[in-house]
């Protein structure tokens, strides 16, 4: 008995279409384990960043706490400095004359309240950048 052509055709379709599920199935299994692979990776990433993150925050805040601290202690030391410039003598009003030798502002021993404020004060503010300089080598030097 020879097999009717329709149910070969049949048989060979069937066979058609389980090899093209199979096929597919399989290549959605390979997408799957990929794309799970790919956001595994990615989870690990942000947890590795965050972590890297959090630790160079605490540097800086730490950094940027000590750096305050010193900023407040300078303008304190500066506020003493500049009270205690107070009882220094004024400097003689500018006129035409040219500067005498006895003049009470002419030596270091000697200088007039507003030159010694002038010089306290960018002696501070020559404080205060170092202390933001140190403060940033700091903060480089935690972040690596």
């Amino acid at each position: 008995m020879i097999p009717s052509p329709m149910l070969i055709l049949a048989v060979v379709i069937a066979f058609v279409v389980n090899g093209f599920y199979w096929n597919a199935h399989g290549s959605n299994a390979a997408d799957t384990r990929w794309t799970a692979k790919i956001e595994k990776e990615r989870a690990d990433a942000a947890t590795a960043a965050r972590a890297t993150e959090q630790r160079w925050q605490g540097v800086v805040n730490e950094t940027s706490k000590h750096y305050l601290t010193r900023i407040a202690q300078q303008r304190r030391t500066l506020d003493t400095a500049l009270d205690s410039l107070r009882d220094r003598p004024e400097r003689p009003a500018a006129d035409a004359q040219p500067a005498k030798t006895d003049c009470p502002c002419g030596t270091g021993a000697g200088l007039c309240r507003q030159d010694g404020e002038f010089l306290t004060r960018e002696a501070a503010r020559a404080n205060e950048i170092r202390a933001g300089l140190d403060a940033c080598y700091q903060v480089i030097d935690g972040t690596r």
